[in-house]
């Protein structure tokens, strides 16, 4: 109940409020979160906002010594070319694990700088109290559910091994459905644990050969499922600035996905490469499975979300989720392009990409 309150106080304050605001990557000034406030005063779509960085916005760059002052005022584009002059109001804060920039906007000339100083400050305490709640309700989601989980895998395989033999064939399948739902449980547990992680854990960036751990990943599925003929294209030579650990993740994931989805394709191709779009250096994850009705695409990166049933692909849901969230941590984006029966091709950015 706590965690819901503080969420529920956080979300009114910052997508209910009247005053413009945004949230910001600390180091690529792309944008994280946006309330509606801003997407009128802008006139973007929240999605369109999404995509863009605060280079998109200004008339002229904004140096970090204007993000540092607490305020600066700044010219800024609307999407209609017409421009604004407005004074933005900072407040460093850590937005889903993530450094960032909570920004709040004021007409400039107006008088209230010292109101929307102190709404900075008080959103930012809600947010800092929500995600301390979140890491609460993980600790006790990890801890609490693992013990009575046990209790009820380890006494229906006992009934099985002991008294199996003295019930039908009905009920020992009741007990192994029993066993396998403990397990299914016991993985999502699993990777909603991955999830909060990835926000919380510190960013190591450096030099990381993508190639080698992709290699590396193709000879583990391999391993894993020796009697599947699967044609894997690793383009040579491809690095990033990036968390080791978490690069490797991701890359398990976008792989892992392209595995699984394309295992009823005659002849299974997986391509991991690099593009160019719009000058921007993007990486990407293809596969030749069975794809998806991109009218679905915003659900793609939403936990417990699925564009597949659970009885034609195993799966809790949530391994895109981690995906975009890596991706954002290294103030990147992810997305995706494909079709029913044709496949599947992720891109993603990171921040600071040759």
């Amino acid at each position: 109940m706590a965690l819901h309150n503080s969420e529920a106080s956080y979300r009114s304050m910052f997508e209910g409020n009247p005053v413009p605001m945004w949230v910001c990557h600390r180091e690529s000034r792309k944008f994280l979160a946006v309330n509606e406030a801003a997407l009128q005063l802008y006139g973007y779509r929240r999605a369109e906002f999404l995509e863009l960085s605060l280079a998109a916005l200004q008339d002229g760059a904004a140096g970090p010594e204007a993000a540092e002052s607490g305020k600066s005022v700044r010219r800024q584009r609307k999407k209609d070319g017409s421009f604004l002059e407005l004074e933005l109001v900072w407040h460093p804060v850590d937005f889903l694990g993530a450094p960032a920039y909570l920004v709040l906007l004021h007409a400039a000339g107006e008088s209230g700088v010292a109101n929307l100083q102190h709404q900075v400050a008080e959103l930012s305490a809600q947010l800092e109290s929500a995600q301390h709640e979140l890491e609460t309700f993980s600790y006790s989601i990890s801890h609490d559910l693992r013990a009575p989980l046990r209790h009820i895998d380890g006494f229906s395989r006992a009934l099985l091994d002991d008294y199996g033999t003295k019930m039908d064939a009905q009920g020992a399948e009741y007990l192994s459905r029993i066993c396998k739902a403990v397990g299914k449980m016991s993985q999502l547990i699993d990777d909603l644990q991955q999830l909060a992680r990835v926000a919380r854990s510190e960013l190591n960036r450096q030099e990381v050969n993508l190639s080698v751990a992709a290699q590396v990943i193709t000879l583990e599925l391999k391993h894993g499922a020796p009697e599947r003929q699967v044609e894997f294209q690793i383009a040579e030579g491809v690095s990033a600035p990036a968390d080791p650990r978490l690069a490797r993740q991701l890359l398990e994931i976008l792989l892992g996905n392209a595995w699984k989805f394309s295992i009823g394709a005659k002849e299974t191709r997986i391509e991991f490469g690099t593009c160019e779009k719009d000058g921007e250096t993007c990486y990407f994850v293809r596969d030749n499975g069975v794809g998806f009705d991109m009218a679905y695409a915003d659900k793609l990166f939403s936990v417990f979300h699925r564009l597949h049933r659970a009885d034609e692909f195993e799966g809790s849901g949530v391994g895109l989720a981690i995906a975009q969230r890596i991706v954002k941590r290294h103030g990147g984006r992810i997305w995706a392009d494909s079709a029913p029966g044709e496949g599947a091709t992720f891109y993603f950015t990171l921040q600071g990409s040759p």
